[in-house]
């Protein structure tokens, strides 16, 4: 479900605008330490370690090749950058600066949107290589692929997917195996966390209740026994409802392939698996700036429905008289607010109706008390 503004606030981030990008990972990284130390010997550097790690997030955010990011560089960098400079930062990051990247990403995501629910699983990521494994006792030549492990969170108020967590395998590791490494450092906050039947371990299930999640995994097709296993089962049919929600997670994996096709340029293990990490910090990338945006033009996404009581509670607006109707205009104005989208050009002085117009006394004119919930009653002889 895509939310009131979410295009125009998609379309106001820039988020495919190569200079928009540079600032935002140039401001982002600049809260943490430079990725390497510079070195004294030699010519110095035209960039510090920072801006070339902006470089290599844009060069992988736009899906830009080497030589397409030395012609996009005077644009957002007003000098020049040779591609074979690129090239030999890119095999100089570390998988594990580019996972604290992720971190300060997520927790700038935090402070903007708050999780309704979590939600792991894993897709495969396609390589240049060839590798021969024995199929139907022959040996054939296929695509190499890893497989990309993603823990994320999911709010219905900012329309937010945000990576809280990532880990790169090889296709033959079971899912279940990999949720160990993906909840440290996390506190689930009694909110549910959502996965399918490969994570139906009970090992899985009493951790994610130590980390302060409410687990919600799908069982597997055995046979139950004990009262633990029961407990499970009927969990699961009590929020089958809920359940369904976690084909919201694959829109991770949906713009991985729409973007990057699940595959990647690069050849070398590090390289391969720096480019895979880099993908999700693109997404949380977008999210931000999109967020961002959304907070500066006034957007406010509401899922839920208001609920609304059966009197309008305080003074109406038109009036300034106490109002107990439910038909008020005013009342009904707050609850039309509280559903839709906040526009910050949009006064309430234009939208309410004035005492003085004809509908502003229309709607603040003295009714009767059959009138005031929903009944005209007649004068008696």
């Amino acid at each position: 479900m895509t939310h009131p503004g979410y295009h125009a606030a998609r379309h106001s981030a820039k988020i495919d605008d190569v200079n928009a990008v540079y600032k935002t990972a140039t401001r982002l990284v600049a809260r943490l330490p430079p990725p390497w130390e510079r070195s004294k010997r030699g010519r110095p550097p035209k960039l510090s370690s920072r801006e070339y790690l902006a470089v290599c997030v844009v060069y992988v955010c736009l899906d830009l090749t080497y030589r397409e990011v030395e012609g996009f560089a005077p644009a957002f960098l007003d000098e020049t950058v040779d591609h074979s400079n690129v090239g030999k930062v890119f095999k100089r990051l570390r998988p594990s600066y580019v996972k604290l990247v992720l971190g300060l990403l997520r927790k700038r995501l935090k402070g903007h949107a708050e999780f309704d629910f979590y939600f792991v699983d894993s897709t495969g990521i396609s390589t240049p290589r060839l590798r021969t494994r024995v199929k139907a006792l022959k040996k054939v030549r296929e695509r190499e692929f890893y497989k990309l492990h993603v823990l994320a969170g999911y709010s219905s108020e900012a329309s937010a997917l945000v990576v809280l967590a990532a880990r790169l395998t090889k296709p033959n590791v079971t899912d279940g195996s990999q949720l160990a490494y993906l909840l440290r450092g996390l506190k689930g906050e009694g909110k549910r966390l959502l996965g399918d039947s490969a994570y139906d371990w009970k090992r899985n299930i009493e951790l994610s209740l130590k980390r302060g999640f409410k687990p919600l995994f799908r069982p597997r097709d055995i046979e139950y026994h004990g009262v633990f296993r029961k407990m499970v089962l009927r969990d699961f049919k009590q929020n089958k409802k809920l359940y369904r929600q976690r084909g919201i997670g694959e829109a991770i994996f949906g713009g991985i392939e729409n973007r990057y096709g699940a595959h990647t340029r690069c050849k070398r293990v590090r390289t391969k698996v720096l480019s895979m990490l880099l993908m999700l910090v693109a997404h949380n990338l977008k999210t931000l700036m999109r967020v961002r945006a959304a907070e500066k033009r006034g957007f406010l996404f509401i899922l839920g429905i208001y609920s609304t009581n059966s009197s309008c509670v305080g003074k109406c607006n038109c009036c300034h008289q106490p109002c107990d109707n439910r038909n008020c205009h005013d009342h009904q104005k707050v609850e039309y607010r509280l559903r839709c989208a906040f526009w910050p050009h949009r006064l309430p002085s234009e939208s309410a109706p004035h005492v003085n117009s004809p509908l502003g006394a229309e709607m603040c004119a003295p009714q009767t008390e059959g009138q005031i919930h929903g009944k005209d009653q007649q004068p008696d002889d």
